[in-house]
C-alpha cells in the first residue's frame, strides 16, 4: 500500500486489513459492537482507534485412536459434532484417522440454547470463543442463520461465572413502550455495520417512559448517545435510552414502569428527533421488538 495512504489511515485511527476498514475502540465503557452514532466516547466525539482482539485457547484434553474408531464414534463419546473434532486437529478428511493417533478433544463442552434474537456474536462474547470457531465446531453455512431454540455447540474457553451460566429468560412482550412514534430504524444491521437498539422517531418534547419499574443506573450526556437515561430492572436487565432533549430523573432513583423520564429529542450524534432504545442482558443487547408488547398504550 502506498505509504502515503498508510499515513493517512493511521492518522484517522482506522485499520485497514484484507480491504476491510476494521474500527474497534480502546476505551473503556465503549461496546465495539455498536453503530458509530451511538458509541460511547466519554464526552467528545471523534474516530474511534482499532484494536486486535486475541482468540482465547480452549481448553484440551487427548485422546489416542483406538482399533475400530472412526471419528463420528469419538465425536458422539464425547457429545461433539464430527466438524468439530475436525476444526481443532486440521483433520479434512473425516474418514481417515489412524490407530494411535493422538488427537487434540475440548476438555469442556457446552450445549447453548438459541434465545430468541440472539446472534452468534452474542454467544461468542459470552462463552470467549470465536465466532469462527463456533462456525467450524457446529457446521454452519450461515452463522446468521440461528433460531430460537436452537442447540449450539460450544467449546468453552473461559472460566467464571459467564462460562455456561444460565441466561435469566428474557421479558418478552412484557415491556410497554416508552414513547409513541415510528420505528425509523430496526434492531440488526445498519449500513454494514451492528445497530444495538431500536430508533422510534417522535415529535420534539414527547415524554419517554420507563419500560417497567426499576432503579436508575445512569442519567446524564453521554458521548453521541446524547442526554441518556439507563435502568437497572434487577436480574441482569437493563434499559437505555438515547438522544434524549431533558432528562427528568437522577442516577439512584427508583422509576415505575410508565413513568416519564426524559423527553424526545436530537441530543449526541443524531439526524433528528427520535428515541434509540436499547434492551440489555447480562450486557448483551437483544431486538427490543422481541420484548415490547404488541399494543402501543
Amino acid at each position: 500500500m502506498d505509504e502515503l495512504v498508510k499515513k493517512g489511515l493511521g492518522k484517522l485511527g482506522i485499520l485497514l486489513v484484507g480491504g476491510t476498514i476494521l474500527v474497534a475502540s480502546l476505551l473503556p465503557g465503549v461496546s465495539s459492537y455498536a453503530a458509530p452514532d451511538e458509541a460511547i466516547l466519554s464526552g467528545s466525539y471523534g474516530i474511534l482507534h482499532p484494536v486486535e482482539e486475541e482468540s482465547p485457547a480452549v481448553e484440551r484434553q487427548e485422546y489416542r485412536v483406538q482399533p475400530g474408531d472412526t471419528l463420528e464414534s469419538i465425536a458422539s463419546r464425547y457429545g461433539l459434532p464430527v466438524s468439530a473434532l475436525q476444526e481443532i486437529n486440521g483433520i479434512r478428511d473425516a474418514d481417515f484417522i489412524v490407530e494411535g493417533q493422538v488427537l487434540q478433544v475440548p476438555a469442556r463442552v457446552v450445549a447453548h440454547t438459541v434465545l430468541p434474537g440472539e446472534t452468534l456474536s452474542e454467544i461468542s462474547r459470552r462463552y470467549c470463543v470465536p465466532v469462527s470457531r463456533l462456525v467450524a465446531v457446529n457446521g454452519l453455512t450461515d452463522p446468521d442463520a440461528l433460531f430460537p431454540g436452537q442447540e449450539v455447540t460450544v467449546p468453552v474457553a473461559c472460566d467464571g461465572p459467564e462460562a455456561g451460566a444460565v441466561i435469566p429468560a428474557l421479558p418478552v412482550g412484557q415491556l410497554s413502550w416508552p414513547v409513541m412514534g415510528w420505528v425509523s430504524s430496526p434492531f440488526g444491521w445498519r449500513d454494514g455495520r451492528p445497530h444495538e437498539g431500536l430508533d422510534i422517531a417522535a415529535a420534539e418534547g414527547e415524554p419517554i417512559r420507563a419500560v417497567r419499574s426499576g432503579r436508575v443506573a445512569f442519567a446524564g450526556p453521554r458521548g453521541t448517545y446524547g442526554n441518556t437515561v439507563i435502568i437497572d430492572h434487577g436480574d441482569g436487565l437493563e434499559t437505555l435510552y438515547a438522544h434524549a432533549l431533558q432528562v427528568l430523573v437522577e442516577p439512584g432513583q427508583w422509576v415505575e414502569a410508565g413513568e416519564v423520564i426524559a423527553l424526545v429529542g436530537s441530543t449526541g450524534r443524531s439526524t433528528g428527533p427520535h428515541l434509540h432504545l436499547e434492551v440489555r442482558l447480562n450486557g448483551i443487547p437483544y431486538d427490543p421488538m422481541l420484548c415490547l408488547t404488541r399494543t402501543r398504550v
